[in-house]
């Protein structure tokens, strides 16, 4: 079912100010040093990326999430070894 257009409205507010969240996340936590800090970086783009995507297709990401891609699958995982040392799978 599409989305009225109000509804469409408030979320594509929303992924706009998700996606300025996520930029400054990157500047401030750049200069931290720690690697393993700056990957939640690739896990919020990977989620912006799915809400995107959903509002393109006419789904509220709120209520219902989309599934991953395949490589971003995959940058999820790469992600969380890189944050907790170790595989999804492994904690």
């Amino acid at each position: 079912m599409a989305l009225d257009k109000g509804r469409a409205t408030e979320l594509e507010h929303m992924v706009r100010k998700m996606g300025g969240i996520i930029s400054v996340f990157e500047v401030r936590s750049d200069p931290v040093g720690n690697a393993r800090f700056s990957a939640f970086r690739d896990l919020m783009d990977v989620f912006h990326a799915m809400c995107e995507r959903q509002l393109k297709e006419q789904k509220d990401f709120i209520d219902e999430m989309g599934d991953l891609t395949e490589e971003e699958s995959e940058r999820v995982k790469a992600a969380f070894e890189k944050i907790y040392g170790k595989p999804p799978s492994g904690v």
